[in-house]
């Protein structure tokens, strides 16, 4: 049996072959394209057959672990999105849980509410109401009013709409419509509904969810599917497999209706990787760090298992999502985190990744921007005469110091001491 193996990062895309028949293995590694993520792993996959001088025709299985979900919200690059709501439940979003991350602080910032998966001006509500224990209408929908919402959104010009219910997850009948009526009025938006994404009761994680499901969706779906046709049409004829963040396994349909069960996939199949790569060597106690272009994920697996988080603990970056989920930390540092000194004089690195493109400054694609893999550069952690990529990309530390002086002189520091810093 052969079995490719795909894990694509914000800036690189590494990728392996197992032949199981002959025991060889094949790796590579090539530039993420982030403007079009199908194509680098299209080309990815043709490179690395080609180097194992395997027909993809030939292979039996492709296992794909990605963090382009991760990375758009992480960097809040996601779609602009309008939700439908229930009359009087707008903002939940906004108003979320009485937990805050400093409990005694009247001054700190809430994401949730300075970075919006949904713009209040973008929240609109509609007469209807469901009815609890039994999911019994109390008032029926107005669907004149849905179609006047739904022409707003469209000329507002969001790219996809949450349909969020107050108690939806106990009669979807008004959802269900309302999709309908989506359908017919603006079929070109993605639609993420709730009763289709996570049909449980909870309204403030449900609706936080279902919005992150169609903030990251219109990428992770066009991805998906671009990919998909690309294998087909190279010759694989097996369905491709996509890593979920519960550790299980989606097809391409299944994921691209419900991308947020992929937002830990990359860091999950890390993970995995990592248990399996202990158990060879002997250990069952396992810690993996994961550090790409844009992330860094932290995981534990104690005794060689997989440790589940709580559903009400789920979350990414600063956004929750209560969709089963491995326990792995994500903070938004990575090669190509962005140094900068905020409007405040206060020197931060991240979560804004310089990516592939251009990439960091030494790689001299045009980036200027100062980034972490720059400083590493300059530090002697990485080496410029042995490059990336086998030496096919070679590291020039001029760029890099560079870009890092416009920090420097900023801070009041030397270089030297800048890069320290970062």
């Amino acid at each position: 049996m052969k079995r490719i193996g795909v894990d694509v990062g914000g800036t690189f895309t590494d990728l392996i072959l197992v032949d199981e028949e002959s025991g060889r293995i094949t790796v590579d590694k090539v530039p993420s394209t982030p403007d079009d993520p199908a194509r680098g792993v299209v080309d990815g996959i043709a490179r690395l057959c080609a180097k194992a001088d395997v027909a993809l025709a030939e292979v039996d299985n492709l296992l794909h672990g990605t963090t382009v979900a991760t990375n758009i919200a992480l960097t809040h690059t996601g779609a602009e999105v309008g939700m439908i709501t229930t009359e009087g439940m707008r903002d939940i979003l906004h108003i979320a849980r009485h937990k805050k991350p400093f409990n005694f602080s009247l001054q700190q910032e809430l994401p949730w509410q300075s970075r919006p998966l949904v713009k209040r001006r973008h929240r609109l509500t509609v007469a209807e109401r469901v009815t609890v224990p039994h999911g019994d209408v109390l008032v029926p929908l107005d669907e004149d009013e849905v179609r006047e919402r739904v022409r707003q959104l469209r000329s507002a010009g969001v790219e996809a709409v949450a349909v969020c219910f107050l108690h939806s997850y106990l009669n979807p009948v008004h959802e269900q419509r309302v999709k309908e009526i989506l359908s017919e009025e603006f079929p070109e938006a993605y639609l993420s509904v709730s009763n289709e994404v996570l049909p449980l009761y909870r309204e403030f994680e449900r609706f936080s969810t279902v919005a992150l499901n169609a903030y990251v969706g219109p990428k992770v779906s066009q991805y998906l599917e671009r990919f998909a046709v690309a294998m087909t049409e190279a010759g694989f004829g097996h369905g491709v497999q996509l890593m979920q963040s519960s550790g299980g396994m989606a097809t391409v349909e299944s994921a691209s209706k419900r991308p947020v069960n992929m937002l830990m996939s990359g860091p999950v199949a890390g993970l995995i990787g990592g248990i399996w790569s202990g158990r060879v060597a002997g250990f069952d106690n396992v810690v993996t760090l994961d550090i790409g272009g844009t992330s860094a994920d932290i995981g534990v697996a104690a005794g060689g298992q997989l440790r589940m988080r709580h559903l009400l603990d789920t979350k990414i970056g600063d956004y929750q999502a209560m969709v089963p989920m491995v326990d792995i930390d994500t903070i938004g540092a990575g090669g190509g985190s962005i140094a900068y000194v905020d409007q405040g004089g206060v020197f931060r690195v991240g979560p804004q990744s310089a990516g592939a493109d251009p990439g960091p400054a030494c790689y001299g694609r045009g980036g200027t921007l100062p980034t972490s893999t720059d400083a590493q550069l300059l530090l002697g952690r990485l080496r410029s005469d042995r490059g990336l990529l086998g030496g096919g990309m070679t590291l020039d530390p001029a760029l890099a110091e560079k870009a890092l002086q416009s920090v420097a002189d900023e801070l009041g520091m030397s270089v030297e001491e800048c890069r320290s810093t970062g």
